[in-house]
């Protein structure tokens, strides 16, 4: 069972994004996408969670989503945009509830809260949508997303979180709770896939990475084989540095001018 995207090409009109990528995420990891703005990693995961067309295949749990229903989809995997906006004076439960309803638990009463407790914001679950502040706004989402596939693994079957930039908003105490929350699920024998800006906290809890730079991807493995001095400058187009400090052996990056 594996999320599996082969040769993935996407054009906007004359331009092509990407240019043939592929990758496989594997339950009980979290696999991170990084890379430039503009090389490709929210189309990508775009491409992935069925949002946007695409040439080549994705396989989810074995299965050609361009066979599965919508509704077997949702069932399946939960997809958290970078931006998202209601229209309608939704209070905070009700948007957690949407996610529910798109998955299988929309019968346990229990969840819409817990998914917020999860998040740290049950407190706020009868506050309007619209009064949040950004962070909060991303973490309610979030929640909804958890809500719809609430249970890691169902019917022997790994559901999946697919998470595009989910600390872009959060401040660091949030950024380390939204990335446990992560990292918690994968282990918990589901699956994350997460689109990422911050190499640091790609590093610290990212178990496989893939680069990506003009619509190809330059690297993927573990982040001690991938985050290096090479890959990154060449991706970055800027002297990149990784340390690995003892005795963890996690690699850190810091930016440094080409001329030093």
């Amino acid at each position: 069972m594996t999320f599996c995207a082969e040769n993935i090409r996407v054009s906007y009109g004359q331009r092509e994004v990407l240019g043939g990528v592929s990758l496989t995420a594997q339950p009980g990891e979290v696999t991170a996408i990084v890379g430039p703005n503009g090389s490709g990693k929210s189309t990508l995961l775009g491409a992935m969670s069925a949002s946007l067309p695409y040439a080549g295949t994705v396989a989810l749990n074995g299965r050609d989503i361009r066979a599965m229903k919508p509704w077997h989809l949702a069932a399946q995997r939960a997809v958290l945009p970078q931006t998202s906006q209601l229209a309608f004076p939704f209070t905070v439960i009700e948007v957690v509830r949407l996610g529910q309803q798109a998955g299988t638990a929309g019968a346990r009463l229990d969840v819409p809260l817990r998914a917020l407790a999860r998040v740290g914001l049950a407190h706020y679950a009868n506050r309007r949508f619209q009064e949040l502040s950004g962070g909060e706004a991303q973490r309610v989402m979030l929640a909804r997303v958890l809500a719809q596939v609430w249970a890691p693994i169902a019917n022997d079957i790994p559901r999946w979180l697919m998470l595009d930039e989910p600390v872009s908003s959060l401040d660091i105490a949030h950024q380390l709770q939204v990335m446990q929350i992560a990292h918690d699920f994968a282990r918990a024998g589901g699956g994350v896939i997460a689109v990422m800006h911050d190499l640091n906290l790609t590093a610290l809890y990212a178990d496989k990475v893939a680069v990506l730079a003009g619509g190809e991807r330059l690297a993927f493995g573990a982040p001690g084989d991938v985050l290096t001095d090479t890959v990154l400058s060449h991706a970055y187009g800027c002297a990149l540095r990784v340390c690995a400090p003892p005795p963890e052996g996690i690699p850190y990056i810091l930016p440094h001018a080409a001329s030093a």
